[in-house]
């Protein structure tokens, strides 16, 4: 068993009924602490690129989900500081585990408008948001630049305090979760500077 899954239980998934196959779209996954020992809960939203291969054949079994790389680095960094519930989301929708494969595609394809509407709501319940898209890689820079204008607006709304982990990266964007290794710090970041 992965240690993400030692430490959390899948609990939502969004849309509901959502099957993993390459295309579809997928909003956002749910995962609640195992084990808590706390009586204070702590809530964080992770926005990171787009949707890849965390997949799952029953959420009521939780013997049944597997996550891939990036969603079981950001669940280990999330547990070992106690994060009672992680949402992860996406500045785009669209499933597909190969970021090159999202060339070419407008954001009315990449991404669908319920996307937004679920990030809108989670950012609303949680206590911290930390953005983990890295540069996006494979997806044009005229869609880049627009998502990431998108999403400044919804953030500038917030009363959550925003944050990066590990820092900016060499093009000034915040690291992208697949490389929080060597247990990088949770550092503050400026939303003027999407």
């Amino acid at each position: 068993m992965s240690e993400a899954r030692k430490l959390y239980n899948l609990v939502h998934v969004e849309p509901k009924g959502y099957i993993y196959i390459l295309g579809s779209h997928r909003y956002g996954l749910e995962f609640r602490l195992k084990n808590k020992k706390k009586k204070k809960k702590k809530s964080v939203a992770v926005i990171q690129m787009n949707g890849s291969s965390t997949n799952w054949t029953d959420i009521t079994r939780q013997g049944h989900w597997k996550a891939d790389s990036t969603i079981g680095k950001v669940l280990c960094w999330c547990g070992k500081r106690e994060y009672d519930v992680v949402h992860c989301l996406n500045l785009w929708s669209y499933v597909d585990n190969n970021p090159s494969n999202l060339a070419g595609k407008s954001n009315d394809i990449l991404n669908k408008l319920e996307n937004d509407l679920w990030i809108q709501e989670v950012l609303e319940k949680v206590d911290i948001i930390i953005l983990a898209y890295g540069d996006c890689l494979g997806v044009d820079e005229s869609n880049f630049k627009e998502r990431k204008k998108k999403l400044k607006v919804m953030l500038l709304s917030k009363k959550s305090k925003v944050f990066c982990v590990g820092g900016l990266n060499e093009s000034g964007n915040p690291k992208h979760g697949r490389v929080w290794n060597d247990e990088p710090e949770l550092n503050k970041f400026n939303i003027n500077n999407i």
